[in-house]
């Protein structure tokens, strides 16, 4: 028996939903940059060119490093979940060969 037998489909479920708010997050990001000229084209004057570059210089990065957060959590849990695959799989492995002693008593 796992010990992640009872959530692995709880785990499943939240990793497929931190799949979606990267998916998300990176449309937006999308989103963004698809506004910035529009903007400068309807914006008369220096001042669309400096939230171009604002947008650029901290929106942009800063969605960057969201979408690459949020993917991390999905690494990580996947990553935890095969520690304890394998920690399920040494203990069952454990739990054999003691079997295998106590029968021949």
């Amino acid at each position: 028996m796992s010990m992640l037998q009872f959530i692995r489909g709880q785990c499943e479920s939240v990793s497929a939903g931190i799949g979606q708010q990267k998916q998300l997050a990176s449309s937006v990001l999308d989103q963004i940059k698809g506004y910035v000229p529009k903007v400068q084209s309807s914006w008369i004057g220096g001042d669309a060119d400096e939230f171009a570059a604002d947008v650029a210089r901290k929106v942009v990065p800063a969605m960057i490093e969201l979408i690459a957060a949020i993917g991390g959590i999905n690494l990580n849990l996947d990553k935890a979940t095969q520690i304890v695959d394998q920690a399920d799989s040494k203990c069952k492995g454990i739990a054999d060969s003691l079997g295998d002693q106590f029968a021949g008593i």
